[in-house]
């Protein structure tokens, strides 16, 4: 399947007329196949610079570990950089980084994503690694390797959440608004208890389970030439065994709080935080468009209705945050507030309801939504820009869509939310008796 479009073109609207259309050729060309053993692979050309970019993406994220393992899914990440008996660490960033390419990784609940990018001249680099460490890096994995990367997610759990201000907010978050056994109920990072206790041969069953063709799409995007890049491909990647039946989380009802939870945390900070987070629709299904039109209403910027009302008039909060988590097995919503020096936490949060309460009562205007759209859209599009992002699109699209195509079916949604549907939706969602209360405090001297 071939697919084309002229480069999306800058409009005038986006940075003059709040009100007008965003019209944009809406698709990213590119060319699928699929290898015998089952690895989907997409190719985007993009020639205006002598750079190729790589994005594999595995169907495994923090959903799918098994009870007592959380964090593992991210472990591992960590672990597919320890190197192979063809490639020993640290020889996979050496061989790359000497030559001009950089790469990285990222681990959510849904899936573990890897990339590269470099020079056109690499392409053959990147793909000869990533093959090299899906057909063997299980084989090659050994204590020494699973205790030095240990080591590193735990001191990264540390830095990133345990001392850093505000940090414990978000691991009390998911075990909070996911009951015990829901795939979400760990936050990704995982514990130091389930951390300790992974094993190597834990290590090899995760890879056995996911690591293999038939649940990985390989995107490629950059200047080269389709032919050879499939040769390649077939050539690195087509002797690999397809791999076993997949075996990912079974589907999770959706979750729900049947009462409001708050939640008093003391931490060494300077500002009082409130963070208010809602279960809402799950990524790309109704009203998740919505829910990302009433985040940019509420909090998109200084003109939104919460920074207008808590930062300018009340002068209450320092700063404020709204946003819609979109996620496979069901998303969250979350308003987050740092109280002014000085401020009342409860006066934020009743001015907070106040806000929330009125925009379910009228709506939005429609001058709102659009403006909540041409932002969301300019976001977008500003993010393609990169050889890179694009590549991570089409392999979400892939995995989400089963087709790397669905850009304008993805645009499509917010040309559908009306002020209507937005207040619908915010009445439907934004619940006090089905929400989760966070409030930080500066922590008092003992």
């Amino acid at each position: 399947m071939v697919r084309s479009a002229r480069p999306a073109a800058p409009l005038p609207c986006l940075l003059l007329a709040m009100e007008c259309t965003l019209v944009f050729a809406q698709e990213i060309p590119f060319t699928r196949f699929e290898l015998p053993n089952g690895l989907t692979v997409i190719l985007h050309e993009d020639h205006r610079l002598p750079l190729v970019s790589v994005n594999l993406w595995y169907h495994v994220g923090s959903k799918d570990e098994p009870p007592g393992r959380s964090g593992f899914a991210h472990l591992f990440e960590h672990l597919m950089f320890m190197g192979t008996e063809k490639v020993p660490y640290p020889q996979f960033d050496v061989v790359m980084e000497t030559s001009g390419g950089s790469n990285n990784a990222t681990t959510s609940e849904d899936r573990t994503n890897y990339f590269e990018t470099g020079p056109r001249e690499l392409l053959d680099t990147f793909l000869y690694l990533e093959a090299d460490r899906m057909a063997s890096l299980g084989a090659s994995m050994t204590a020494e390797k699973l205790e030095a990367q240990r080591k590193v997610v735990r001191n990264e759990r540390r830095q990133s959440y345990e001392n850093r201000p505000y940090g414990k907010a978000y691991l009390e978050i998911p075990s909070r608004m996911y009951p015990q056994g829901h795939p979400y109920h760990q936050p990704v990072i995982g514990s130091h208890e389930d951390l300790e206790g992974a094993t190597v041969d834990d290590v090899k069953e995760l890879f056995r389970r996911f690591y293999f063709p038939r649940n990985a799409s390989l995107a490629i995007a950059g200047d080269f030439d389709p032919a050879a890049a499939r040769r390649l491909v077939e050539e690195r990647f087509g002797a690999i065994p397809s791999g076993p039946p997949v075996e990912h989380a079974p589907a999770a009802p959706p979750a729900r709080l049947e009462k409001e939870e708050r939640l008093t945390l003391e931490d060494s900070v300077e500002l009082p935080l409130t963070i208010y987070t809602w279960h809402s629709p799950a990524v790309y299904k109704d009203g998740d468009a919505d829910m990302d039109v009433l985040a940019s209403v509420l909090g998109g910027g200084k003109s939104s209705r919460l920074y207008r009302a808590l930062v300018y008039e009340k002068q209450l909060a320092q700063e404020v945050e709204v946003y819609q988590e979109s996620k496979h097995l069901g998303s969250r919503f979350s308003i987050v507030a740092y109280t002014r020096a000085g401020a009342s936490q409860d006066a934020l949060e009743a001015e907070t309801d106040r806000q929330v309460e009125r925009l379910q009562a009228e709506g939005p205007t429609p001058r709102e939504v659009q403006r909540a759209r041409n932002r969301i859209e300019t976001t977008f599009w500003q993010a393609l820009e990169g050889l890179g992002e694009r590549a991570d699109w089409l392999n979400r699209y892939q995995f989400h869509f089963g087709d790397p195509g669905a850009l304008r079916r993805d645009l499509a949604r917010y040309e559908r939310v009306t002020p209507e549907t937005v207040k619908e939706w915010a009445r439907r969602t934004l619940l006090r008796d089905a929400r989760l209360v966070l409030r930080v405090v500066p922590r008092r001297s003992r």
